[in-house]
């Protein structure tokens, strides 16, 4: 009598092991990037979210300035959020799988980057569309029935490589568009109305500033009814020093109108020798809703 053997089939992780597995991975993940963030915020390459703190965006609701990682500033700076995202889902995807493969061998490391990127459980919240608690469940029940069941390894040099080759494009791009907003402070009432925007230079070494343009409604405010100060800029064409570390100040006078808009407004300088430019976003109070 003969037999045929058949191949079994691996066993799916637990749950209890899967969901600890992707704990880990995130928290690896994430202590990890803070390092990366720590170092690029000491160079200059990347500032913070500045939360406003006047009268219509107070600490309470959490309104925010900037955009994060990069403001859009066309092609080069959608690249470099791209990289942060890959950046972030490398170091997650290379953390969870180190920890599942304690246990188990057959391990899909690609698979898995996709669950982790589509359920958006990542560090700095990469990922989406699902995210939160959802997204945790969903991804531990695709990395049991899908991820488990299939082979393939990032090899850990290519592994160092990426994350290199990422590190190094996002501190390039920071390093070179160092300008950020502050704090947009409003002021006066009726057509007198005001917008101070502060903007600050993260970078390490100074940048000369060439100009700024400003969207058609908005009008930069004269230097007249306003409180004098050294780092105020009152004129479009002017050229001055920018210190690293320093915050300057832009006063615009308010159109009438509603609601919030993000305003953009574009920034000339001087930078290593390298003329660019920078659009810099800024939250301004037209006033109720729309």
């Amino acid at each position: 009598m003969t037999s045929v053997a058949y191949r079994a089939e691996p066993p799916s992780p637990g749950w209890l092991w899967t969901a600890g597995g992707l704990l880990v991975g995130w928290i690896v993940a994430a202590t990890a990037t803070g390092v990366l963030y720590l170092f690029a915020d000491s160079v200059g390459a990347i500032s913070r979210t500045y939360p406003s703190m006047n009268d219509w965006a107070t600490p309470d609701n959490g309104i925010a300035i900037n955009e994060w990682p990069y403001p859009d500033n066309g092609l080069w700076s959608l690249l470099t959020n791209i990289a942060v995202v890959l950046l972030v889902l490398v170091l997650t995807t290379v953390a969870t799988s180190w920890w599942m493969r304690r246990s188990y061998d057959r391990f899909s490391e690609g698979r898995l980057a996709l669950v982790l990127l589509f359920t958006g459980w990542l560090p700095l919240k990469a990922g989406g569309p699902v995210g939160g608690f959802f997204g945790f469940l969903l991804a531990v029940v695709l990395i049991r029935y899908w991820v488990a069941r299939h082979e393939d390894h990032l090899p850990n040099r290519t592994a160092i490589i990426l994350v290199a080759a990422l590190a190094g494009v996002i501190a390039v791009y920071g390093v070179l568009h160092p300008l950020w907003t502050v704090d947009v402070v409003p002021s006066g009432a009726g057509h007198a109305r005001a917008a101070t925007i502060v903007i600050h230079n993260a970078g390490r070494v100074p940048v000369r500033v060439d100009g700024f343009t400003v969207p058609p409604a908005f009008d930069i405010a004269p230097a007249g009814g306003f409180t004098p100060h050294p780092g105020r800029l009152n004129a479009p064409h002017r050229t001055f020093r920018f210190p690293a570390r320093s915050e300057r100040f832009l006063v615009l006078s308010l159109p009438q109108g509603c609601g919030t808009p993000v305003l953009r407004f574009k920034v000339r300088y001087h930078v290593f020798g390298l003329h660019l430019s920078q659009a810099v976003p800024a939250r301004v109070s037209l006033g109720g809703n729309c």
